[in-house]
C-alpha cells in the first residue's frame, strides 16, 4: 500500500528556541588600566615629578631660625587624544522581512558590533602595552629575563623570579606592584607548577587546580588577570573550516602598579582615557536608517586611548613558557 514519505509531509524548519554563535568569554583590557572618563576628546594629564617626594630636605632647626624650604616640579606635556573606533552592520529590509524568528536581526547585529569593539580594545592593549619596549620597571629596561622557562618544572622557579621583579619595581617606584597579567598559555603551565602546588600543600585544601585569585595572593598582588581571548586575521569569505585563530596575549607576563580608579597624586602605570560623548558610556550603539538603500544600520562607537603614564610601574617578561 503506497504511503507518503517523510520528506513529502514535512519540511525542515529552523528552530526558534536555540541557536549557535561564538564570542570570547572574557576580555581583560578594560580591567588593566583604570577607566578615566573625560568630557573632551583631547587634553593634558598633569604630572608631578617623582624626585621631590623622595629627597630628604628636612634639616635640624635652631631656635630663632626659619625652616628649610623645599619644592617640586610639574610637567604638563603629557597629552591624550581619544581616537574614534567604529563598526557597523547593515540590515536590508528584504533580509529582515524574510528572516526566521530565531535570527533576531537587531539583537545579533548589536552583539556583533559590541563584541568587535571589545575585541578591538583587547588587541590594542595587548599590542601596545604588553611589550618589553613599553616598561622600565624590570632589571633590564623593563624586559626581565628568566633562568628557565616556567614550563620546565624541574629547573624553573617562577615564584622566586616574580618576587625579584617585585623588588626591582618597588625599588624604583616606591610602591609595590598590585596586578599580574599573563596569557592563557602561561596560566595553563603555572597553576600546576610544583612550586605553586607545594606552597599550598599545608594550607586550606583546594580541590583541583587553583584559580587566578589564589595565585595572585601567593605573589602578593591584589589582582591576577589571565588573557584568554582569541581572534582571527583570516579575511571574510574564506570557508569556516579554513579560518585560523590566534591567542591575543601570548606566552608573556607583566607585573603592574595601577590604582583601583583614577586618583590624584598616584603613580599609575596608565589609564584608559575614554571620551564619553554619551554620558556614562565607554562605548555606545547608534541605530540609523538609510531610506535610499532601504537598510537599517546598527553602529558601535568608542572613543579611547590606552595612555601609558609611568613606565617604571610595570615589569615585563616575554616567553615565560615554552
Amino acid at each position: 500500500m503506497p504511503q507518503p514519505t517523510n520528506s513529502q509531509v514535512w519540511v525542515d524548519q529552523i528552530l526558534t528556541n536555540v541557536s549557535v554563535a561564538y564570542s570570547n568569554a572574557e576580555f581583560i583590557a578594560d580591567q588593566l588600566f583604570p577607566m578615566l572618563p573625560v568630557t573632551k576628546q583631547s587634553g593634558i594629564l598633569p604630572i608631578i615629578n617623582q624626585s621631590a617626594f623622595f629627597r630628604n630636605d628636612a634639616r635640624l632647626r635652631a631656635p630663632g631660625t626659619k625652616s628649610v624650604g623645599t619644592g617640586y616640579t610639574v610637567s604638563n606635556t603629557t597629552k591624550y587624544f581619544c581616537d574614534r573606533y567604529s563598526i557597523r552592520h547593515e540590515i536590508p529590509d528584504e533580509v529582515r522581512d524574510n528572516a526566521a524568528q530565531v535570527y533576531d536581526q537587531d539583537r545579533i547585529a548589536t552583539k556583533l558590533v559590541t563584541e568587535q569593539l571589545f575585541l578591538s580594545r583587547e588587541l590594542a592593549w595587548a599590542s601596545n602595552m604588553f611589550a618589553a619596549s613599553v616598561w622600565a620597571g624590570g632589571a633590564s629596561a623593563g624586559d626581565n629575563t628568566i633562568a628557565t622557562v616556567w614550563s620546565n618544572y624541574s629547573s624553573s622557579s617562577p615564584l622566586t623570579e616574580i618576587q625579584g621583579w617585585h623588588d626591582t619595581l618597588q625599588g624604583s617606584l616606591g610602591r609595590d606592584a598590585n596586578a599580574f597579567v599573563i596569557g592563557r598559555q602561561v596560566w595553563t603551565q603555572l597553576k600546576y607548577h610544583p612550586d605553586v602546588v607545594d606552597m599550598l600543600k599545608y594550607t586550606t585544601p583546594i580541590k583541583g587546580p587553583i584559580g587566578p585569585a589564589v595565585f595572585a595572593s601567593m605573589i602578593e598582588v591584589d589582582n591576577g588577570f589571565v588573557g584568554s581571548a582569541i581572534y582571527t586575521t583570516t579575511v571574510e569569505g574564506i570557508a569556516e573550516g579554513s579560518v585560523s585563530y590566534s591567542r591575543i596575549w601570548g606566552k608573556n607576563a607583566l607585573l603592574l602598579y595601577v590604582p583601583s580608579g583614577p586618583a590624584l597624586e598616584d603613580p599609575a602605570a596608565g589609564y584608559t582615557v575614554v571620551w564619553q560623548r554619551v554620558p556614562a558610556a565607554n562605548q555606545y550603539i547608534k541605530r540609523m536608517r538609510n531610506e535610499e538603500t532601504e537598510v537599517d544600520i546598527i553602529e558601535g562607537n568608542s572613543y579611547y586611548q590606552h595612555k601609558l603614564l609611568v613606565s617604571k610601574a610595570g615589569a615585563y617578561c616575554a616567553s615565560v613558557v615554552a
